[in-house]
């Protein structure tokens, strides 16, 4: 009898975890919040914010369940909208899965300002125009340390999980948050040992993503930026004067080299007076670790790859090979279309 006590007591207890994993708490009310999460925000800093929030009544049993199901490894930056008549469950597969009503919004790496107002027009069918304003907003920029004109450079590239309702204001600043946070701690101090502001590290990181086509290129490139800096040389960079340019071309004519403009970098030199799209997480670090390189030119041979000179007899040599290499591949694609 004793025995079958016990059986029922843990049936009981069992029962009642299952039941507060599970079911959803009909009997507590409150408004619905927004939540945003960044990539790199913890289980338990969840936890307490859910907490603070009426959500959740012990941290606890969420940091457990969360363990035991690995979704603390999944845990995906955007902004949730919660409420406290939800499971346990539900809090936890709606942060690690993105489940519910939430849209996904994809932001590529590289993707400018006006590319993700579009993108997100895509998703949701609503106008970008409230996006492009918040992303100009003096007041938030100034709030979250950005100095510049506008958010570009610092709507950090990523797959958002994001409720249809959320506003302009709310995405700009959940991308900002979303970019100190992969950019760290130490971003600001190691900018000011490269002799840089925070801000002109970002400007140059949005050449490096425009400017790279290869991976293992970006500190290489990063360093010859440095090193045409450094010398005082134009960067002569095609994609500065492509950002304001209607029609891109990855090889510029005449006409548009000689476009006046402060992003045209053929003309002037320096950087241009803000960045020219919003890089990932690759091109801050090479820009923040650039290569110690020797060269002072390069040329993107058009297959994924550049070619790299001291000395511009040998970046005309170079520019002779990438467009040889880049003739042969319309005639291969001709030939095989």
């Amino acid at each position: 009898m004793k025995l079958f006590r016990v059986y029922l007591i843990l049936f009981a207890v069992a029962a009642a975890g299952l039941a507060y994993i599970l079911v959803p708490t009909f009997f507590f009310s409150g408004d619905d919040i927004d939540l945003p999460v960044y990539s790199k925000t913890s289980a338990r800093e969840i936890a307490r914010q859910l907490k603070d929030k009426g959500i959740l009544s012990f941290e606890e049993p969420f940091l457990v369940l969360a363990k035991l199901t690995h979704a603390d490894r999944h845990l995906k930056a955007g902004l949730y909208q919660l409420n406290a008549q939800m499971s346990l469950w539900d809090v936890l597969t709606t942060l690690s899965e993105g489940k519910s009503d939430l849209l996904a919004l994809k932001v590529p790496e590289g993707y400018t300002t006006e590319q993700i107002a579009q993108a997100l027009e895509k998703i949701n069918g609503s106008s970008g125009d409230d996006f492009l304003k918040a992303a100009q907003n003096p007041e938030t920029l100034k709030s979250l340390g950005i100095v510049g004109p506008t958010a570009e450079g610092f709507l950090f590239p990523e797959t958002y999980r994001v409720p249809l309702g959320a506003t302009g204001d709310e995405l700009v600043q959940l991308m900002i948050r979303q970019f100190w946070d992969v950019a760290g701690p130490n971003f600001q101090s190691r900018c000011q040992e490269l002799g840089l502001t925070p801000y002109k590290a970002v400007i140059l990181a949005s050449i490096v993503e425009k400017e790279a086509h290869n991976a293992d290129e970006r500190p290489i490139i990063a360093g010859i930026l440095y090193n045409r800096l450094h010398q005082k040389m134009r960067l002569q960079v095609n994609a500065t004067l492509n950002y304001i340019l209607e029609t891109k071309h990855a090889w510029l004519t005449t006409n548009q080299l000689s476009t006046q403009s402060p992003y045209n970098t053929y003309m002037h030199r320096g950087l241009p007076p803000t960045p020219i799209c919003n890089p990932g997480a690759a091109s801050l670090k090479a820009v923040l670790n650039p290569a110690n390189v020797p060269y002072l030119y390069y040329v993107s041979a058009g297959d994924g790859s550049s070619l790299f000179a001291t000395t511009f007899a040998d970046h005309k040599i170079n520019v002779i090979k990438a467009m040889k290499i880049r003739r042969a591949q319309r005639i291969q694609s001709q030939t095989t279309e």
